[in-house]
């Protein structure tokens, strides 16, 4: 009698081990297949504006050039404030061959990146760039025009090296 029970115990102990199992790679596996088309989904709606976090070493960053100089709109009527801005795009270096094409089309587009950016700056104000949310509006703005005029989410992150406003 002892031995029959021992061996029914481990009869079900192996079956609800073996039970365990089976629900545990179906939920894996529906969870899968329901991931898969979300991203599908997403994918079909246009490119993801809000990209995974990417570590720092994921980003590649290509400097735009010489830093921008440009007056910015005059709110004192006195002499036109100045800029001088560097301006440092972070693009994303973990897609392979679309990093590369990214870091391609950025090189191929200097002009039209810095007439963009020429546009966006003159267009603002002194109080609005020396604003203490002035330079993290004026990253997103950048960001979302080059994302939009590019179709693409590969371009990360604009940040400056440097960001020089001065109301002569």
């Amino acid at each position: 009698m002892g031995k029959s029970n021992l061996m029914m115990i481990i009869i079900i102990f192996l079956l609800v081990v073996l039970l365990g199992t089976v629900v545990g790679v179906a939920f894996f596996a529906l969870n899968t297949v329901q991931n898969m088309e979300a991203a599908a989904a997403a994918a079909a709606q246009g490119f993801d504006r809000s990209p995974r976090q990417l570590r720092p070493d994921e980003i590649g960053r290509f400097m735009v050039g010489e830093p921008i100089v440009t007056n910015i709109a005059n709110e004192f009527g006195s002499a036109n404030p100045v800029t001088r801005i560097q301006i440092v795009i972070g693009y994303d270096l973990t897609r392979g061959q679309e990093s590369t094409d990214i870091a391609q089309t950025i090189e191929e587009n200097i002009i039209h990146i810095r007439t963009v950016a020429l546009n966006t700056i003159g267009s603002r104000t002194y109080q609005e760039l020396t604003a203490s949310d002035g330079m993290a509006n004026l990253s997103a703005e950048l960001l979302d025009r080059l994302q939009n005029d590019f179709g693409t989410n590969l371009i990360v992150e604009i940040s400056f090296y440097e960001w020089i406003i001065t109301s002569m």
